[in-house]
């Protein structure tokens, strides 16, 4: 019972002990989301060089400029430009978004195009390194192809995980923990159910040896059978434990927010620029 304890009293330690951040490190840092169409893609952008949150900001557009050029072999001097949703009827993007928006402009068979990006999550960590203070940025971008309509899917943000945690943790405590991102506290309940269950076993062994000492040796029995009553109730103290450590495993594996995660799903919505000799402007398509 003293390793249960020691053990469940290491989770809030543990959280402690992690660098600061603005929040638990997003999934999406080290499982980039997939796009559900081929005209744009994800891009996972990391700095950490910067002094502040603007300034990392800043250095995550360039770094994104950069990108872009190199994908796409782009030769250009300008550079990412913010945009709204009110002026892009001469572009091509083709979903309104409340994200912040960005385009840079390059020359395609003399004419001038844009790549649409949009900037879907980002979260920063700060620490020291040889005693300098470091600013880390991640920022989660869809980026566009040149030269097409791109139609960006809809992308939420969530902490939620639903089902596909509670089962892996009704299969072995903690791993829905583990795979929502908060890996301490599933292995800190793997290691007291681990416990609890060695726990049982070792007091029924204990119990059912004293039981057979006391049939073996009746000059003894009573002290056997104090003993025995003893690892009994142990026993049962375990079993009891092993049991509210599990059903807290299920219940938070599905009530407990995990690591923020992009949720990528079809947009129904879309609004197109259209830009012709005649007229500008937009068209909307609804898909069923």
């Amino acid at each position: 019972m003293g390793v249960l304890l020691l053990v469940m009293a290491a989770v809030p330690f543990t959280a402690f002990s992690k660098i600061k951040s603005d929040r638990v490190k997003p999934a999406w840092v080290k499982n980039t989301p997939q796009a559900l169409n081929d005209t744009y893609s994800f891009k996972v952008v990391s700095v950490d060089n910067g002094q502040d949150l603007s300034s990392s900001q800043l250095l995550a557009r360039a770094e994104l400029t950069r990108y872009i050029k190199r994908e796409f072999n782009i030769q250009t001097s300008e550079e990412l430009q913010s945009v709204s949703n009110t002026n892009i009827s001469g572009g091509n993007i083709s979903d309104y978004s409340e994200n912040e928006t960005y385009v840079l402009y390059v020359k395609s068979e003399d004419e001038k195009v844009g790549v649409y990006c949009e900037k879907v999550d980002e979260y920063y960590e700060i620490y020291t390194e040889a005693g300098v203070r470091v600013f880390k940025l991640y920022t989660l971008f869809a980026v566009s192809n040149v030269g097409s309509n791109a139609h960006f899917d809809d992308f939420r943000r969530t902490t939620q995980y639903g089902a596909r945690g509670l089962w892996r943790s009704a299969i072995c405590p903690g791993w829905g923990q583990m795979y929502k991102g908060s890996t301490a506290k599933g292995i800190a309940i793997l290691a007291a159910e681990v416990a609890a269950i060695g726990g049982i076993v070792f007091t029924e062994n204990e119990r059912a040896t004293y039981e057979s000492k006391m049939r073996s040796q009746p000059n003894f029995a009573k002290q056997y059978k104090t003993k025995m009553d003893n690892y009994e109730t142990a026993r049962n103290c375990c079993i009891g434990a092993a049991a509210a450590i599990y059903v807290y495993n299920l219940i938070d594996a599905i009530v407990a927010p995990g690591a923020r995660r992009v949720v990528v799903k079809p947009r129904n919505l879309n609004f197109v620029p259209v830009v012709s000799k005649n007229f500008s402007g937009l068209t909307l398509s609804y898909n069923f």
